[in-house]
């Protein structure tokens, strides 16, 4: 599998079928959009044998969270101003239908996680946040270490330094192994 950046003339992007409509709709008629207008980027997963057959995909951009929106200990053990804070946006990440269960949505999430942190290192950014679509998706987030940003939210976020810590044992795994 190889995950690279959305190419108009490369992917079939109408053949995408994650299940949820507006996922679907994202990538089938706003993606390249939201590129050429400098709002996000999309990354999707693919198989080496065939390139042009989207497997799975994500969207990044940037956003601000409010300070006060975190939790107390979260904010006090990150030491974080009370202002607005510099962050990425995971704002879609969807799977394909042919594919789903067998870890594909956990690479992309992996590939953003470590994309939004080498962003962080050269911008700034204290968190990835991520609008889970419904209910049971948040699991899926909170299994990487996401938290919500209060109960019964379907926002949630994830400390960049979080992030590092992750990144940073799957490399030693890795190596080890």
């Amino acid at each position: 599998m190889i995950i690279e950046s959305l190419q108009k003339d490369k992917h079939h992007r109408l053949a995408f079928r994650s299940g949820k409509e507006p996922l679907d709709r994202f990538i089938h008629e706003y993606a390249h959009q939201a590129l050429a207008k400098g709002l996000s980027k999309t990354y999707v997963a693919v198989d080496e044998a065939d390139e042009t057959v989207i497997l799975g995909y994500y969207t990044v951009t940037t956003c601000r969270i409010d300070a006060g929106a975190l939790p107390d200990t979260i904010a006090k053990k990150l030491k974080l101003p009370k202002h607005e804070l510099p962050a990425s946006l995971v704002a879609r990440l969807a799977v394909s239908e042919s594919v789903k269960r067998r870890g594909i949505g956990e690479l992309l999430l992996m590939d953003a996680m470590a994309r939004c942190a080498r962003v962080a290192d050269e911008v700034g950014g204290v968190a990835i946040v991520v609008d889970a679509l419904e209910e049971k998706v948040v699991a899926f987030y909170e299994r990487v270490g996401f938290r919500r940003f209060e109960p019964g939210s379907l926002k949630l976020f994830i400390p960049i330094a979080t992030v590092r810590e992750l990144l940073g044992r799957a490399d030693r795994q890795r190596q080890a192994g």
